[in-house]
């Protein structure tokens, strides 16, 4: 039998890791779109078109809340946005998305008692994501995940317009325990260079960490590249799902940044993970030794 690895730091992705990001994502989005559509009788298609310009101005594909920006909608169409109350409902358009993203985001199953197992044996967990700052931190307020994880390294925020109104005072979500580590805007994967600055902020042996994501083309492939142990999350890879491709139709990135997705796809077929856990985080209990880190 082989001889389990110690593990002291555990670095993982959150979307589609931790949290099924897509499935919210979907969910709450696709309802928006169809209740603005039907209510100002406006071609989806249109409106996607619409979608993908904010989403690409903001460099995220979750800034569909600043729909004063929609070029297809007059101003008072726009206002009935967050005004008129929908039948069956009880909410406004914009109430409604929201209570949707809120109410359909979950942890995949067994992940609360993966962080806990390893909180319990003093394993420190660190997120690197993508995502702006201000949404990895209402979801770990949200999902009662502040503390299970450490640290999370996230870019910050982008700049929101002045006419924005804002529903909770500055920091509400801020977590108490999990602290952040702001990245340079627009921060990608696949990203080494990064992930070998995490694992050297808190000093550990390569072989005494593994990282976990869900795409073989970014976070595995980064992974491998960084020299750690990687684990893929095959559970959270949800490209051929329908969801995935409306997120393709009103995605925020670039022309470049398709053409930058492209090329790391290629090499998808010849990244190989160190280990693939099929439907939960838990598998990997039996994989490794969790052990204290030393020190932090």
């Amino acid at each position: 039998m082989n001889e389990k690895n110690n593990i002291k730091l555990v670095i993982t992705d959150l979307d589609d890791t931790i949290w099924d990001w897509l499935d919210m994502w979907y969910n709450s989005f696709s309802v928006f779109l169809k209740r603005i559509s039907e209510l100002f009788d406006i071609d989806e298609k249109e409106l996607i078109k619409d979608f993908k310009y904010i989403h690409q101005k903001y460099h995220s594909s979750e800034s569909s809340f600043i729909y004063n920006e929609l070029k297809s909608l007059s101003i008072e169409q726009k206002d009935m946005i967050k005004t008129k109350v929908l039948p069956n409902t009880n909410k406004t358009i914009l109430h409604e998305y929201y209570s949707l993203k809120k109410n359909t985001l979950h942890t995949y199953e067994g992940t609360i008692d993966f962080l806990m197992y390893l909180k319990e044996r003093g394993v420190t967990v660190v997120g690197f994501t993508e995502s702006n700052s201000f949404f990895a931190k209402y979801r770990i307020k949200h999902l009662n995940l502040d503390g299970l994880i450490d640290r999370i390294y996230a870019p910050k925020d982008f700049e929101l317009p002045a006419e924005f109104t804002r529903y909770y005072d500055e920091g509400y979500w801020e977590p108490i325990l999990t602290k952040f580590a702001l990245l340079p805007e627009r921060t990608m994967k696949p990203n080494p260079k990064i992930l070998n600055k995490i694992i050297s902020d808190y000093g550990i042996d390569k072989c005494n960490v593994i990282y976990i994501g869900d795409k073989l083309d970014r976070d595995v492939f980064m992974a491998n590249q960084a020299g750690v142990i990687s684990i893929y999350a095959k559970y959270g890879n949800s490209i051929d799902k329908k969801e995935y491709d409306l997120l393709r139709d009103v995605t925020h990135w670039t022309d470049e940044d398709v053409k930058r997705e492209i090329r790391f796809k290629s090499l998808q077929k010849d990244t190989n993970p160190s280990y693939t856990v099929q439907e939960s985080l838990i598998e990997l209990i039996d994989k490794f030794n969790f052990i204290k880190t030393n020190g932090q």
